[in-house]
């Protein structure tokens, strides 16, 4: 079994070429697929798919890839942005992943500064992001929220267990506590459902709470 740290840094003969992000998690088999490795570039960096077949070794701060950084140009990005006029496809308001971001307000508001003066060049739009994934995955990543089957928020994700070599999860630790945080293991059989937002467990909060109490 693995502990996967999210943040932890990804290396390769010794060099560190990016860290963990988050874990592509299936959600019918909970099997890994993919981990989302942010590469560290000169001035700015950018979120990459790598396959979990590219680790071959861990220590107790880093995975040990055997594929040199050359061969990340070749890796499908975690995510594209693409720029939507709303003349063109105002339904994409409605894009669960359609977010506008303080950044993006420019790209809303200049074009109708631009049309009072009479440019016909700009129109207002958002930009969407578009996660690179199956429908029938997800990203798990620090903070994702775990609830309890009957709707109480037990904390967020810490980090993810997988077994090797099947790259199945073995389960993930809460940090539960909000002046003293604490984590909390539970076992890949009490995920009952892995959502894009939370994640489900099949035990209520008092059956939680009294696992807590046995291992505290």
């Amino acid at each position: 079994m693995i502990e996967i740290n999210i943040g932890t840094a990804i290396e390769h003969e010794g060099r560190e070429i990016g860290r963990i992000e988050k874990i592509i998690l299936d959600r019918s088999s909970f099997e890994a697929t993919h981990l989302v490795v942010r590469l560290r570039k000169p001035l700015r960096s950018e979120l990459l798919l790598m396959p979990l077949e590219w680790v071959i070794g861990s220590a107790q701060h880093c995975l040990r890839i055997g594929h040199a950084e050359s061969e990340f140009e070749a890796l499908q990005p975690f995510e594209l942005q693409h720029y939507v006029r709303l003349d063109e496809a105002r339904e994409e308001f409605e894009h669960t992943r359609a977010r506008i971001k303080p950044s993006d307000w420019v790209n809303y508001f200049v074009p109708f500064v631009a049309n009072a003066f009479g440019d016909p060049l700009h129109a207002p739009g958002i930009v969407v992001t578009d996660r690179m994934m199956e429908p029938s995955e997800s990203a798990i990543g620090r903070g994702l929220l775990v609830e309890s089957s009957d709707g109480h928020r037990l904390g967020p994700v810490h980090e993810v267990l997988l077994s090797q070599p099947d790259w199945r999860l073995s389960g993930i630790i809460i940090e539960r506590g909000f002046v003293r945080a604490r984590p909390l293991r539970v076992p890949a059989d009490w995920v009952g459902q892995v959502k894009e937002d939370r994640i489900v467990l099949n035990r209520t909060r008092e059956q939680v709470e009294l696992w807590e109490q046995k291992q505290s």
